[in-house]
């Protein structure tokens, strides 16, 4: 596909058949052996969706093929075939999205709403999530930099997920108690860093819409209509 192929066209939500269906292609023989599998996909999109800023699509879906440098692509049978992939991958992340603007204390990764036999297996597929949110970090590394240049921050709500990927390959590995324990708070560190974020987003879709914010977005007052010009009070909007 080339670049005239992304849209930033956002297509509703994606089912649970849709999921499977996406699931079943990136574990096909079709996409590239570096390419994302769902549940590292799924850390990757939250971390695009929470993140300081809006990530245009042709600089990050390249990657969802070929983690290593985004230059290989899948041998999609048909045109057809390569955007059916591409419109559930935008479903997907637009999902993520509708349920942080909704309900974001509803969040959880996908492998943590299924039942698994073990630990291990659980704890397996976390693992698979933080490797694509901290590439979703890397992908932005730029704008991602007032977080990680907090020290404090950084330890508190990063570093556990960093712990859990293979970017931290100068740190044994967890033992299963640690990694059980973050395991359980990764709803919670993506809340936080959500929040970390949110005025800067805030400012973004108010210049976007054209809303004028004569102060800082973090000012805005609970009650008062939301910046981002959604026309709901704060509260119920981006200061969830």
């Amino acid at each position: 596909m080339t670049e005239h192929d992304f849209s930033d066209e956002l297509p509703g939500i994606i089912t649970d058949s849709e999921l499977n269906e996406l699931q079943d292609f990136l574990d096909s023989d079709t996409v590239p052996e570096g390419s994302m599998i769902l549940d590292t996909l799924d850390g990757f999109l939250t971390a695009l969706v929470i993140g300081p800023v809006s990530v245009p699509i042709k600089r990050w879906m390249p990657l969802v093929w070929d983690m290593l440098d985004g230059h290989k692509t899948p041998a999609f049978e048909s045109l057809d075939q390569a955007k059916r992939m591409t419109k559930l991958i935008l479903k997907m992340k637009e999902s993520i999205t509708f349920l942080f603007s909704g309900s974001p204390d509803l969040y959880c990764p996908l492998c943590m709403e299924i039942e698994l036999e073990s630990d291990e297996m659980y704890n397996n597929l976390v693992k698979l999530w933080a490797t694509g949110f901290v590439m979703g970090i890397y992908c932005n590394e730029n704008n991602w930099k007032p977080l990680l240049d907090r020290k404090e921050v950084f330890e508190e709500l990063l570093m556990p997920i960093f712990l859990l990927s293979p970017f931290s390959n100068d740190t044994p590995p967890l033992p299963t108690k640690t990694a059980n324990v973050i395991r359980e708070l990764i709803p919670e560190y993506v809340k936080e860093i959500r929040k970390f974020w949110l005025p800067q987003r805030q400012r973004e879709q108010a210049k976007e819409k054209g809303v004028v914010i004569a102060d800082e977005a973090e000012q805005t007052g609970r009650n008062e209509p939301c910046p981002c010009g959604s026309g709901k009070k704060f509260k119920k909007c981006c200061g969830r």
